[in-house]
């Protein structure tokens, strides 16, 4: 079993709204939430046991500011080396989920350029850590 952890400044809040619900706050937070856990199972089961949580950090060196909101998601997988490429344990992580788009205008204290997750180039919005 490997363990991750997730933080992003876009809005991943799982808020459990799905179709047809009024609220389009909740209902975008929870397609963020889902558009992100979704990607990344593209390559494998990805397990969670809570949900993300938010902190206020420093994002400066990515190109955003020095106190973001900041979301953080804690995963495992079963499998071992599931996001391992060029032996490192993220790469197919930081490929999968580069470019995906994202709901934007949640409770973000960010501003986007573009609605995307950006991985590698900056701004960089989400990164990635294997614990």
């Amino acid at each position: 079993m490997e363990k991750f952890r997730i933080e992003t400044l876009v809005d991943i809040t799982r808020t459990g709204v799905f179709k047809g619900w009024t609220d389009s706050l909740e209902k975008r937070q929870q397609d963020n939430f889902q558009t992100l856990h979704q990607t990344l199972e593209i390559r494998g089961n990805v397990y969670f046991e809570g949900y993300p949580n938010t902190i206020f950090k420093d994002w400066s060196m990515h190109g955003y500011g020095k106190k973001e909101k900041t979301w953080v998601w804690h995963i495992y997988t079963e499998q071992t080396d599931l996001f391992l490429m060029n032996e490192n344990p993220i790469a197919a992580m930081l490929l999968d989920v580069n470019y995906v788009p994202f709901n934007n205008g949640c409770t973000e204290t960010a501003k986007f350029k573009t609605c995307l997750f950006s991985t590698i180039l900056k701004p960089i919005n989400i990164l990635f850590y294997l614990e």
